[in-house]
């Protein structure tokens, strides 16, 4: 196994987790009270972004290489521009850890694309699947999943933040 077979995995598992951040700091702005019609327009365009970003990294795990790398580029590109964005919307609930994890998986998956079309450039033939190692991919699940989840928690807690700044509990009390 050589490390470009054990990292080739990397990018569609960034593009899932980048996807699963970018949906939720979108779905947060948009149902938070008192969202205005700048944070839901944001929220609702990073929705888009994060359920692009969860179909892109499956094809790319479908195919075995990069597609649409124009597109993969541009997308991550917007994203991060749009989180940002968000971040100065809604300062007081948005999740800084969100959006710097967010922003960390986006930054893969926008240098991953723009190496493949400089590579594209040099090369223009057709690349086809390459082989990907079961535990690269597992890793890369492991690595994503311990990035991931913190930032969720934080984007939950940063929706529901009081103007005290404190975060009600919610029981499940019957369930």
């Amino acid at each position: 196994m050589t490390a470009a077979t054990f990292v080739r995995s990397w990018p569609s598992v960034s593009a899932w987790g980048a996807g699963l951040i970018t949906a939720a700091l979108g779905a947060g702005a948009i149902t938070r009270p008192d969202s205005g019609a700048v944070a839901s327009g944001l929220g609702i365009g990073m929705v888009v972004l994060g359920l692009a970003s969860l179909v892109w990294g499956a094809a790319v795990l479908s195919a075995g290489r990069i597609v649409t790398p124009r597109a993969a580029l541009a997308g991550a590109l917007v994203a991060l521009a749009t989180t940002t964005a968000l971040l100065f919307a809604m300062p007081a609930h948005t999740s800084i850890l969100a959006v710097a994890a967010a922003s960390l998986l986006l930054v893969v998956v926008g240098a991953t694309a723009a190496v493949h079309l400089r590579r594209q450039r040099l090369s223009p033939a057709q690349r086809s699947a390459q082989p990907m190692s079961v535990v690269g991919l597992l890793v890369a699940a492991a690595v994503i999943a311990v990035v991931v989840t913190p930032a969720l928690g934080a984007t939950q807690n940063a929706v529901l933040l009081r103007d005290d700044g404190t975060v009600p509990v919610i029981t499940h009390e019957g369930h």
